[in-house]
């Protein structure tokens, strides 16, 4: 039986029942009565439709999404709201089939009251409860796919033939004119590759691996670039073992070499710090040039992005803008786990 269709038989077990047990005790007092028995057949079938409304709602709205705020106030007005719309359909539809006969006091008033209350709000913590699991396998593929992306993209740059060939070429330079560098760089290249290929799918590394993979990265580009690139890395020793998403670091300095020094005809400096602070860790790239309008190479900071959501929520953050004069400044602050 699909999920969908398990769905709709407890929804009409649950109603039905709840239905027929309040006709019961009507009809225990007053007996059985064709008013009693339509109105309570209705009051099934129209509060089905509302909780299936009110479920679309929390759905569309993202009311259960981990960056989500004020979930249980936003989900007992839901609960009352539709507790009110049930109490007024069901006293305006039996005295509607009783043609007015029917009498309301204040106790049964408020019984009718507490129960649609009562009975939509257990509804209500079953659904988030019995939902709970499915959300986060869902946040987990959603993860991972942001993550086969991010490194898809990485193998891409890598293995990007303008980039093969460039570090080929250099590398060959160097087995005459300093072949030790040239056996470094072939070295270098190789970690690259296994970094993306050979390593197990994880949502979090040590931020000293993506430090690592990122000097392999700069330093092949600054044999192509040689003056024109400057590399300045400063890391705080207590961030090195801190948890970060894959393939984020490698994200962002790639993204200022291509659109800072690539682009400058006198190149310039890539700047990379990582400092620990008060229950984050602040991880910033620094690159010579200027903001450029986002098109199609965004989607690697889009990637970056969303990772950091399904990851964190609204706990982790990531800013691109300029910093002073003729510098393009990268931040991403993320929590640290306890």
């Amino acid at each position: 039986m699909s999920r969908t269709a398990r769905y709709w038989l407890l929804q009409g077990f649950g109603w039905g029942a709840y239905s027929a047990f309040g006709a019961a005790i009507v009809a225990h007092y007053s007996g059985w009565q064709l008013p009693v028995v339509s109105g309570y057949v209705l009051y099934a079938l129209y509060s089905i439709g509302l909780t299936e409304a009110f479920r679309q709602t929390i759905k569309r709205s993202g009311w259960l999404e981990p960056s989500a705020r004020w979930v249980w106030l936003k989900l007992s007005a839901g609960v009352l709201l539709i507790a009110a719309i049930q109490f007024v359909l069901a006293i305006s539809i039996n005295l509607a089939l009783t043609a007015g006969a029917a009498s309301w006091p204040l106790p049964a008033a408020l019984g009718l009251a507490w129960g649609t209350t009562s009975v939509t709000a257990i509804w209500t913590g079953l659904y988030v409860r019995l939902t709970e699991q499915r959300r986060v396998a869902e946040r987990e593929v959603a993860l991972q796919l942001t993550l086969r992306e991010a490194e898809l993209r990485a193998l891409q740059q890598q293995v990007n033939p303008h980039f093969l060939f460039n570090c080929l070429n250099s590398i060959r330079a160097l087995v005459v004119e300093n072949p030790p560098r040239a056996q470094e760089m072939v070295t270098r290249l190789s970690n690259m590759l296994r970094y993306s290929l050979a390593r197990q799918p994880r949502n979090t590394v040590p931020l000293a691996s993506e430090v690592a993979i990122v000097e392999d990265y700069l330093a092949l580009e600054a044999v192509r670039f040689e003056e024109r690139l400057a590399v300045r890395l400063t890391v705080d020793p207590a961030a090195a073992d801190i948890e970060v998403p894959p393939m984020l670091l490698p994200t962002l300095v790639e993204n200022a070499v291509k659109h800072g020094i690539a682009t400058a005809a006198s190149g310039g400096t890539i700047e990379v710090r990582a400092v620990r602070d008060r229950g984050t860790v602040r991880i910033e790239v620094a690159n010579t040039g200027a903001m450029r309008e986002p098109g199609a190479d965004a989607l690697g900071l889009a990637n970056v992005r969303e990772r950091l959501r399904l990851l964190y929520g609204d706990s982790a953050s990531f800013t691109l803008g300029s910093s002073g004069a003729g510098t393009v400044l990268a931040t991403v602050t993320i929590p640290i786990a306890p």
